[in-house]
């Protein structure tokens, strides 16, 4: 047995040794082209799989000639077993999967590249899914589902026959409790913003409004002025926008950076990255004089920024706390040889030490950070878009510190993850993080395309505070706004705006927690160690208006004295100190 291992080892060596490194190349048009990477594949990148992936994975279906999926998946509990379950597109299918299989499928109008947006949008107490279809002019184009997959009420809509390029955005503008869905399409040459209610009817006569030129991105969503309601952040092909809720144009915009400057795909985040109020707005453009930047709240540049991307990306940017201090990692696309692919700056636009990683194969897709190798220290973790002629494509994981691949790393899916990324959490409930990710083949014709599902077990421990970021745009509302990761400023108030009570306290294995709320509001619950620092981050939920009564996993905190604060976007309402007891 030993012996037939061992030549099956050497043949698979083999064949890597002899396969021919290529590169897949995504344009503005959502096609895909391929060219071959000159000299042989690097020693690093010859490796096979050190991780199984979970039984029955990966699952394969018939993708597309002609489009593939961008921006991986969304995870999401769908069923209340308090662990997540996979929502994909795969051609015009909606698919959701839990630990047992294929929950359900919902047939689409067309054919779906952009995962879901996923919140209670209805203040139910349950969540929904929002899904948008590529496009056949005229047929319902956007989907809102229950958990189950059944059409809400009033859903789909069709937007008045407008395409639909990108993933729909979520959030609660009118503060009564339910969300709104924000979507961009294209009307021709130029773009359309739209904004519907939970059941789907239009938000107000103000919505649509129309862009200079076609839509870019998904819609970011917050306070960036600070005038107590939310923006619309958006950006077209040639020009960034940003409209109050009565669709008028805030101070400094629209920004016209084309045609030297454009946008395709990399979504804006925001974030208040100097803990002064106003958002910031972090993004990055190609074109002639591509760019990562930074601008304020008026369009202009933060100092420090923007920093040339001297090549084409179509990167989405991640923002985390790291170390005490926020931290922006962007990346890029670049030629046959070793290079700076993925950077990491400070609000001021200085280099983290460690990067820029330099490596063979770009990446413009999602950039996770995580704890992947069970050391107690974050990782970045991201796709590529090279791939070998012999099948399979590459994951990479790299440490924070400048040391490296993790070990193990890179993994092999079949077929290539460009424009995708990694997605991390437990998804078979035994307590081990595994690693969710979308690949697909590239035939032009030879044959008939695959797209598929993979998950791999890490072996190692799960629990929520080992990911900062591992879906597009940051959460599954796909709004783009930061969620607090630096909570100092909870301690320095002078009172607390709600009053909690905790029970029991001390605790051990969970907590219940209890305040009122004025109105109703989105509200996000987080659970700060002795150092300030986040250790657990409880996702964001639509609360009605009055007692509130929330049950808090505690994941096996060490003991210690601990804080809990409710959170209102930027705003902590209140805090309440907890000891967690062996």
């Amino acid at each position: 047995m030993k012996r037939r291992i061992l030549l099956m080892a050497s043949a698979l060596m083999v064949g890597q040794l002899n396969a021919q490194l290529l590169r897949a190349r995504v344009h503005e048009d959502f096609s895909i082209t391929v060219e071959a990477v000159q000299g042989p594949v690097p020693i690093a990148l010859r490796g096979v799989n050190n991780f199984d992936q979970l039984p029955g994975y990966p699952k394969g279906y018939p993708a597309s000639p002609n489009l593939k999926n961008f921006r991986n998946v969304a995870l999401a509990d769908l069923d209340g077993d308090e662990h997540d379950d996979i929502l994909w597109p795969a051609g015009n299918k909606l698919f959701a999967y839990r630990q047992d299989g294929l929950y359900w499928e919902k047939e689409l109008s067309s054919e779906a590249i952009y995962p879901p947006a996923v919140a209670d949008i209805d203040n139910d107490g349950e969540v929904e899914i929002v899904q948008a279809a590529f496009g056949l002019q005229g047929a319902p184009l956007l989907y809102a589902l229950e958990r189950d997959g059944s059409d809400i009420p009033g859903w789909p809509v069709s937007l008045d026959g407008n395409r639909i390029f990108y993933s729909p955005a979520l959030s609660d503008l009118d503060g009564n409790g339910t969300m709104e869905v924000i979507v961009c399409a294209r009307s021709g040459s130029i773009g359309l913003v739209y904004i519907l209610n939970a059941d789907g009817s239009p938000f107000s006569d103000n919505w649509p409004v129309e862009l200079d030129s076609g839509p870019a991105t998904t819609p970011s969503i917050g306070d960036i002025d600070v005038d107590g309601t939310k923006d619309i952040v958006v950006h077209s092909g040639n020009a960034r926008y940003a409209f109050n809720l009565d669709g008028e144009l805030l101070d400094g915009f629209p920004v016209v950076t084309g045609p030297e400057t454009v946008h395709t795909y990399q979504s804006p985040v925001l974030a208040d990255l100097d803990d002064d109020g106003p958002l910031e707005i972090v993004g990055a453009a190609h074109g002639d004089a591509p760019e990562f930047f930074v601008t304020d709240n008026h369009g202009d540049y933060r100092p420090g920024w923007p920093i040339p991307a001297e090549v084409w990306t179509y990167s989405t940017p991640t923002v985390v706390e790291l170390d005490g201090q926020l931290t922006i990692f962007m990346c890029r696309r670049i030629g046959d040889t070793p290079a700076d692919m993925l950077y990491a700056w400070d609000a001021e636009g200085n280099l983290r030490e460690g990067f820029p990683i330099n490596k063979i194969g770009g990446n413009e897709g999602i950039i996770s950070i995580a704890d992947v190798d069970g050391d107690g220290a974050f990782e970045v973790v991201f796709g590529s878009d090279l791939f070998t002629t012999d099948g399979p494509g590459f994951l990479h994981a790299y440490e924070l510190d400048g040391s490296g691949e993790v070990e193990g790393f890179p993994l092999r899916p079949r077929g290539v993850n460009a424009m995708n990324g990694a997605a991390l959490s437990d998804i078979n409930n035994d307590g081990m993080m595994d690693l969710i990710a979308v690949s697909y083949t590239l035939t032009f014709g030879a044959g008939i395309d695959s797209i598929y599902l993979n998950a791999y077990n890490l072996n190692v421990p799960y629990s929520p505070e080992r990911v900062l970021w591992s879906t597009y745009k940051g959460n599954n509302t796909r709004n783009g706004l930061l969620t607090p990761q630096m909570v100092s400023s909870a301690f320095e108030q002078e009172h607390n705006e709600i009053e909690i009570r905790v029970s029991p306290n001390p605790a051990s294995q969970q907590a219940k927690l209890a305040f009122s709320l004025p109105q109703a509001m989105p509200v996000m619950l987080t659970l700060t160690d002795a150092n300030g620092k986040i250790v657990t981050q409880y996702p964001e939920q639509q609360l009605p208006s009055g007692e509130q009564q929330l049950q808090l996993p505690l994941n096996n905190l060490p003991a210690g004295l601990y804080w809990i604060s409710v959170w209102n976007g930027q705003r902590v309402m209140g805090t309440v100190p907890l000891l967690i007891q062996p």
